[in-house]
């Protein structure tokens, strides 16, 4: 008898063990072993594409941009910290725009590469306006995204400190060919939505600072292509010529940031009682960087 249980045991065991194995490999669902459905594609290791850490954003980090037909130059700094809606960010300053060869004559013609496609949304009637008077900007940064939540604009008198109406999502970690996700959006009217797009890795890109392979991304505000755009023609006197809006776009490198971004800046004007947006064109190449190790605790 005793020998008879042992039997039944060790059958019952085998029993138990070939049902755990056939259940693991015959899983339902695409995440089985097996997948009914066709090939299971391996994950993505995680260290594909670009990552928070990958994005220097270290107290005391600066960069200095060149605009490509001008040689205007201008220098974005973090440091500092300030507290919004509680939560510690980031201070990022902007210099003012240097003239070559006329040190005494600056402007903020300049806008860092961080303000959606060089416009910025007052909170109270979400208008266009241009950033040209913003002095610095605020953010935070997790290992998915760096998130801006307010800016300073300056005028002759004093400085505004002002808050998005919704915090702007720039980046959203990791960085991947293929990847999109929304920057901003407003669902009442006027809407508005900025959508930022990975369009392709390992991009060759030549700057003043050197070479390199980058991220090339793209930020566009929807619908805005449907807007009637102009700009000056190279006619003397310059008239005004039909023109197409195009996203901006940005080339990131991992370690370095942001190396150049170029955009239409879009200034609002009225021909023949009919409201149409002036591009301007720019690009910025980086300069020169100095990139500050994080601290070690």
């Amino acid at each position: 008898m005793a020998r008879f249980t042992i039997i039944l045991l060790f059958l019952m065991r085998r029993f138990v063990v070939l049902g755990c194995l056939l259940v693991f490999m015959l899983g339902c669902g695409e995440e089985g072993l097996i997948d009914p459905h066709g090939d299971v594609e391996d994950a993505p290791p995680f260290d594909e594409g670009l990552h928070a850490v990958d994005f220097p954003t270290n107290n005391g980090s600066a960069w200095s941009y060149v605009n490509v037909e001008t040689g205007q130059e201008y220098t974005l700094r973090i440091e500092n910290t300030r507290e919004v809606e509680g939560l510690t960010h980031r201070q990022m300053t902007i210099s003012e725009i240097e003239i070559p060869g006329d040190p005494d004559s600056v402007n903020r013609e300049a806008v860092d590469h961080l303000s959606a496609n060089a416009v910025y949304f007052f909170q109270s009637d979400f208008r266009i306006v241009e950033p040209n008077f913003v002095i610095a900007t605020y953010f935070l940064k997790t290992s998915q995204a760096q998130i801006e939540s307010a800016f300073d604009v300056a005028n002759p008198s004093r400085v505004f400190h002002l808050k998005h109406f919704s915090p702007y999502r720039f980046w959203d970690f990791p960085l991947k060919k293929g990847n999109s996700w929304t920057v901003v959006e407003k669902t009442t009217e006027p809407t508005v939505e900025v959508i930022r797009r990975v369009l392709d890795e390992g991009v060759p890109v030549a700057v003043p600072d050197g070479n390199y392979d980058a991220y090339l991304v793209e930020e566009e505000i929807v619908g805005l292509s449907e807007e009637t755009t102009v700009k000056l023609s190279n006619a003397d006197p310059p008239e005004l010529e039909a023109a197409r809006y195009e996203p901006a776009k940005y080339w990131v490198v991992p370690n370095v940031g942001v190396v150049k971004y170029q955009y239409n800046q879009m200034i609002p004007v009225t021909v023949n009682q009919e409201r149409m947006y002036l591009l301007r064109f720019f690009a910025f190449e980086l300069k020169e960087k100095e990139l500050v190790a994080a601290e070690t605790p």
